[in-house]
């Protein structure tokens, strides 16, 4: 595969705070079936053989605890943990900043700290993509709408249906060509401010992005229904 000859790094963001899941305290640390959210997540980058290096990006207040009871000697690949900012983007400009100080990889995903559900085979899936086209800044893995979707104004009142075939949810990881990553990651802040995910910003910048089909239990943890279908999936795995 054309994704195993190049040097790929990735950001964790894992800098949320977790108020939606309503667990007193950040949702990356909720232990699910005993092992803390993040850690799974690490575990599944760290055992790719298509990952080079790994940058945790966690609140400020977070490093230290992170490093001792996250990572510990747990993960080789990851090869620092970083603090974060007030935004998500400005987290994750820090961890591609991380990145770039041990030398830009060839290819810079991101991925959120709380979807531990991530398989070999996405990243696998979305780097063989990028790396066979090379008009493709990045590639994000995603997943056909299977529900209508309206566009609606400020007051609700629907303004356009859209066509359900062309309508992916995004999820993560969003993979780049290291350059186009940081490129997109050189604009001011109020750039930053106003995307909703990393590759809007690239597309805002003029990259050219394309999706690769990943899988639906790939979620990312924000409620208490999430952690409770996240344990069942596992218990699954194990039984099977």
């Amino acid at each position: 595969m054309a994704g195993s000859r190049v040097r790929h790094g990735v950001v964790v963001a894992a800098g949320g705070r977790g108020t939606r899941l309503g667990a007193g305290g950040p949702k990356q640390y909720v232990p699910i079936l005993g092992v803390p959210i993040l850690k799974r997540t690490l575990s599944v980058l760290d055992s790719s053989p298509q990952v080079d290096a790994i940058v945790v990006v966690v609140n400020a207040e977070d490093v230290d605890f992170c490093r001792r009871e996250i990572v510990a000697d747990s993960f080789p690949k990851v090869t620092q943990v970083v603090g974060g900012g007030a935004e998500r983007a400005l987290s994750v400009r820090a961890g591609v900043q991380a990145l770039v100080e041990q030398g830009v990889p060839e290819i810079i995903s991101i991925h959120d700290g709380a979807r531990p559900l991530l398989s070999h085979g996405e990243i696998e899936a979305g780097l063989e993509l990028l790396c066979g086209d090379e008009g493709l800044d990045g590639v994000v893995i995603a997943v056909p709408s299977t529900d209508t979707v309206k566009l609606v104004d400020g007051d609700g009142v629907i303004l356009e249906t859209l066509e359900r075939s062309r309508v992916w949810c995004a999820q993560t990881p969003q993979i780049f060509r290291g350059t186009s990553i940081l490129s997109a990651y050189g604009q001011d802040e109020e750039f930053l401010l106003s995307a909703t995910d990393d590759s809007s910003l690239v597309e805002r910048a003029g990259g050219r992005v394309s999706v690769v089909e990943g899988s639906r239990e790939n979620i990312k943890v924000t409620t208490p229904k999430d952690v409770r279908w996240v344990r069942q999936l596992l218990e699954e795995r194990k039984g099977s």
